[in-house]
């Protein structure tokens, strides 16, 4: 893997189109948006395999095991397509989608039915590259994956991508064993290590990516090549890259037939929204990365796709949204952004688009994502200013059906403490009743044991929620997770350390390496408790929150969505009189 290397210098794109993918952008700036690009499945005749492409699997660790599969992993989707366009042929096998069903095994038959099925799948296909991701709540099963890929194809470099990956590059490296690092946006680099893997070049100068190289028997070496610039907003980048490659997944059998987003919000926590309801839903990206990324909010991986916010161009979204709904008989598309509706004037564009779509074709679905509630108090405030619909207003004539907002708590001084730039309660407000105008409900979520959190604070939210009328989807505990400032500040406090032990105190990598195994689906336990309040009070207060609210979530864990039996608080205080 340490050949000499190749450069990797964009070709000028009157040559045409280049024969690799990653020589089509120079510093995240495509050089000709007209080369030919994998969209529909008919454009996949543009794309045939080359005689020496490499066989490339994609394997899916199973993820929130509680519920019916309801999300192809998109980020897969997006690099297969990348593999398939420079001549590369795909498989995959998709654990989380062989499930079915929830699961109710005892974690160890989980984990046998893991490892039998990637060593069956490896000594049928005999891969020649493979690749996993995801995100970090699946270290402890990508991990069991990765060393059944070592026992049966010691040789086969293992490329690990996704945020598990771009949170923590060289640990990963180290712990799982992997031999390649994609970190952030992974279609360009994948295309550059593939092509350098295809060659037997060295990874050496391939910007985004990690590796590790051997320097004696048993010993290896890790470098980092820094990051690449992310790819850029609407036609200058985002708009000529692929769609997901989505055929190789089980979206007929299995992901469209257990609804997502609106059309599940009722009964997500019940077990993800049973298959068979007759309403078929599919997922999108529009966007990448945070407006907020330079101000992150303290619990938030804002970054894992690149520090800038950037959008794709409403015409390109609507045309994949067109190709979903005719392919799949789609009801319902849910974004899948950390924060699609931000920006005010893409966000009326892109309604203005579905609009015309409309008026022309009659072309018509409905669809939710992600949106933040100063944002849309801010458009409200300007919208009666210059006497027009505002976002929401829009967006529901344009089909729009769900508002989510991570709102996390309503207490001034949490929101300061956990840096949510921009957000007051006064806009909570305004924001959160005209969701409930327009949609009949708006999808909150809740975080309790954030710093500052005390059981004033908690009032304050649950008062907050009485006044509008609100019943949250759910109360996390706040957790720290790699690469967000509450994973230093919880290093820091010794809350690592203290996750494993049960003490407070610093940790080495065994440590963290043994708290994001047990990380499971957002802790199945107060992980990180930021506040002064005893971990059992954080629970008991997020129990109390659920009960007086009629949360949506009143049967499952709030986190790993185990049937809990409810019992009353034990925490004095833990009713409205003594708070």
């Amino acid at each position: 893997m340490d050949a000499k290397p190749l450069t990797s210098r964009a070709l000028p794109s009157t040559l045409g189109t280049p024969k690799h993918f990653y020589q089509r952008f120079a510093d995240g700036q495509v050089l000709d948006p007209n080369w030919p690009r994998l969209t529909t499945e008919e454009s996949l005749k543009d794309f045939p395999p080359r005689p020496h492409g490499l066989k490339i699997l994609f394997i899916n660790a199973p993820i929130r095991e509680w519920s019916y599969p309801n999300i192809m992993p998109l980020g897969h989707g997006y690099v297969a397509s990348v593999a398939v366009m420079d001549g590369h042929s795909v498989q995959v096998l998709d654990l989380n989608a062989e499930r079915k069903g929830p699961v109710k095994d005892e974690p160890e038959a989980i984990n046998r039915w893991v490892e039998r099925r990637v060593k069956e799948v490896l000594v049928r296909e005999k891969p020649d590259v493979i690749g996993v991701g995801g995100i970090v709540t699946q270290y402890s099963r990508i991990k069991r994956i990765v060393r059944a890929c070592r026992e049966i194809c010691p040789e086969v470099p293992v490329i690990l991508g996704g945020g598990i990956a771009s949170s923590l590059p060289v640990f990963m490296l180290q712990r799982l064993e992997v031999d390649v690092v994609v970190q952030e946006e992974g279609e360009v680099t994948l295309s550059e290590v593939l092509h350098r893997l295809e060659t037997g070049a060295s990874l050496e100068g391939v910007k985004g990516c990690a590796y590790r190289r051997p320097v004696r028997p048993g010993e290896w070496e890790f470098r980092d090549n820094g990051l690449r610039p992310s790819v850029k907003s609407r036609a200058l980048g985002l708009d000529a890259l692929p769609w997901p490659h989505r055929l190789p997944w089980p979206v007929d059998e299995v992901y469209r037939i257990n609804p997502v987003g609106h059309l599940n919000w009722k009964t997500k926590w019940v077990d993800g929204s049973p298959a068979g309801s007759g309403q078929y839903s599919e997922s999108m990206i529009a966007s990448r990365g945070c407006p907020y990324a330079a101000v992150a909010c303290d619990y938030c991986y804002a970054a894992y796709l690149g520090k800038q916010y950037r959008l794709r161009s409403p015409r390109d979204i609507v045309d994949e949204m067109v190709f979903l709904k005719e392919r799949y008989g789609l009801t319902y598309i849910h974004f899948l952004d950390d924060l699609m509706m931000t920006d005010y004037r893409w966000a009326l564009e892109f309604c203005d688009e579905l609009r015309q779509r409309k008026s022309q074709t009659g072309f018509e679905i409905q669809w939710g994502g992600t949106c933040r509630t100063n944002i849309v108090a801010d458009d409200i405030l300007r919208a009666r200013k210059e006497g027009r619909p505002h976002m929401l207003e829009r967006g529901y004539e344009a089909g729009m059906r769900q508002a989510g907002y991570g709102v996390e708590s309503a207490s001034p001084a949490v929101l300061k403490a956990i840096d949510k730039s921009g957000q007051t309660v006064e806009k909570m407000e305004l924001a959160i009743r005209e969701t409930q105008r327009i949609m009949g409900y708006a999808d909150c979520s809740f975080m309790i044991g954030s710093p500052g959190e005390t059981r004033q604070t908690m009032q304050e939210t649950v008062d907050f929620c009485r006044r509008v009328g609100l019943k949250p989807e759910v109360f996390f505990f706040t957790t720290a997770y790699p690469a967000t400032t509450f994973w230093q500040l919880a290093l820091d406090k010794g809350l690592i350390a203290k996750a494993v032990t049960g003490r407070l105190g610093p940790a080495n990598e065994d440590l963290i390496e043994e708290y994001l195994i047990r990380l499971g689906e957002q802790g199945e336990s107060v992980r990180t408790n930021f506040s002064d309040l005893p971990d059992e009070e954080v629970v008991d207060l997020s129990w109390w929150a659920i009960n007086e609210l009629g949360a949506q979530n009143t049967v499952r864990h709030p986190h790993t969505g185990e049937e809990q039996v409810m019992v009353k608080p034990s925490v004095r205080g833990a009713s409205r009189a003594d708070l």
